[in-house]
């Protein structure tokens, strides 16, 4: 299905240059040519439908090309960091036939799956080492129903596990984001990130094939490379996480950056602060949208489309929301309670493809995501649902008082937790990121005049960052956070 339309756009159009890496273009021609060049060589050593391959090259083009020659055999590609540290159990147990990325990386693997058969080398020189083969790729049946993509979930919702997309829903997925956010073949597209994540994977991976518009790639991200990248390639959407948009903001206003191409910022992946949101429009005069999303309940999805600034999205549209009280009724506008998308009201795909994912329960499919919708529609997030903190007699959710401290604009990140943990004296303690000369008096009357008093942390302290995994978000268990949290 997905080799189908790009070998359509390689006839109509071959010369149009699709994936601009760091050291070669693919147009569509040259694209295909090494697509049937790698899925000959795999079905020449047996890779075929439900075979697990793991893909740890970098963002690049042979990334592309992988990725398609696995579709297009019918396997399932299952995109990881190129660092390979701590393989998951369910990716083990894939049983993986093949490993495709660094020798440190296939290193890594094999370490980890001694008994795996296949594998092929990528380095940054010379790309793919792709032995010769002189059969040519004999392309069977329509590859639609056949799994073609599994991602590693992170883990932070729940027991890590392989989230499975059909050929047609990972189209699908990417034609709705096209959609979404209005994509047309003039479009230039750029990414820095590691592929291996459902919005980024549709976005930078599946969508500009399909849609035929330019995706730029960078193999690791560099704010001053990135920035002249834009410039020069004339970049028109960025979508990332707001780690990228924050150092892209830093960028000293001495250094002359033109980023007068861009016509959508779109940040997701963690929550997006007032901080970073302000600086960015600040230096670039370019107001930040968000999106949300999770492997965990994937496609579901939204997009922000109004002027309010906090908002990820509608309650209205391909995945209509509702935020649901702790008895499982939905609640009016301004009411907290956990997010949840009204699985009822969408379209017969979605419904197929969300059947059976584990978080839906009846007519809502759950997000574990904290939030509210106001008078108008538009839905915000809170955080995340969590084990709560108790103070005294009262339950507090730490994603509520985070969201506090992240709507100063001061304070580009937060953490919450429990403070003596277990005891009569249970409170909140919070750990905030900030480059400006707070005080603890500060951030202490900022909560007060948003919070109860029992939500205020009676511990604060402060620090210049926070650590953040590949995808931007803030990693929680180095404060040990989990073992200091009451029991729920």
């Amino acid at each position: 299905m997905i080799y189908r339309e790009i070998k359509r756009r390689a006839k109509q159009d071959p010369n149009k240059i699709i994936i601009t890496g760091e050291r070669r273009n693919l147009n569509y021609r040259q694209l295909l040519k090494e697509i049937d060049a790698c899925a000959a060589y795999f079905q020449s050593v047996g890779i075929k439908a439900q075979s697990s391959v793991l893909i740890g090259v970098p963002p690049a083009p042979e990334f592309y090309v992988a990725f398609f020659a696995a579709c297009a055999v019918g396997a399932t590609a299952i995109p990881l960091l190129p660092s390979a540290a701590g393989i998951a159990a369910p990716v083990r147990d894939s049983k993986p036939a093949m490993a495709i990325g660094t020798r440190a990386f296939i290193n890594a693997v094999r370490s980890q799956l001694p008994s795996i058969c296949d594998e092929l080398l990528w380095d940054a020189k010379n790309g793919l080492h792709m032995p010769k083969n002189r059969r040519r790729f004999k392309k069977a049946s329509l590859v639609r129903e056949e799994k073609v993509l599994a991602l590693p979930s992170s883990g932070s919702t729940g027991e890590p596990m392989l989230r499975y997309r059909s050929a047609e829903i990972v189209v699908k997925r990417a034609q709705l984001r096209a959609e979404l956010t209005a994509i047309t073949s003039t479009d230039v597209l750029l990414t820095t990130r590691p592929i291996n994540s459902g919005a980024g994977f549709s976005f930078h991976v599946t969508l500009p094939v399909l849609a035929g518009c330019k995706v730029v790639v960078h193999e690791k991200f560099q704010r001053f490379k990135a920035a002249e990248t834009i410039a020069r390639e004339r970049v028109t959407v960025l979508n990332s996480v707001p780690l990228v948009f924050e150092l892209l903001a830093s960028i000293p206003t001495s250094y002359p950056v033109d980023f007068s191409s861009l016509r959508l910022c779109m940040s997701g992946g963690a929550p997006l602060s007032r901080y970073v949101r302000e600086k960015f429009y600040q230096r670039y005069e370019i107001h930040l949208r968000q999106r949300y999303g999770g492997r965990h309940f994937s496609p579901a999805c939204a997009w922000n489309y109004s002027d309010i600034a906090d908002a990820v999205g509608q309650k209205s549209g391909p995945f209509p929301l509702t935020v649901l009280s702790d008895e499982g009724h939905e609640n009016g506008p301004d009411q907290i309670g956990e997010v949840a998308f009204d699985y009822s009201k969408m379209a017969p795909l979605w419904k197929k493809a969300l059947k059976d994912n584990p978080n839906r329960r009846g007519k809502f499919l759950h997000t574990g995501d904290l939030g509210r919708i106001d008078g108008a529609g538009n839905v915000f997030i809170v955080g995340r649902k969590s084990r709560f903190v108790k103070v005294a007699s009262n339950r507090v959710e730490p994603a509520e008082v985070e969201a506090v401290l992240r709507s100063h604009p001061m304070i580009r990140d937060a953490v919450v937790f429990a403070l003596n943990a277990g005891t009569p004296d249970e409170a909140i303690a919070a750990i905030v990121a900030t480059a400006a000369k707070l005080t603890v008096s500060d951030v202490v009357n900022y909560c007060a005049a948003r919070l109860q008093p029992y939500k205020c942390p009676r511990r604060i302290e402060f620090r210049r960052s926070l650590p953040h995994n590949a995808h931007g978000k803030v990693i929680r268990h180095v404060f040990d956070i989990a073992n200091e949290q009451s029991p729920a």
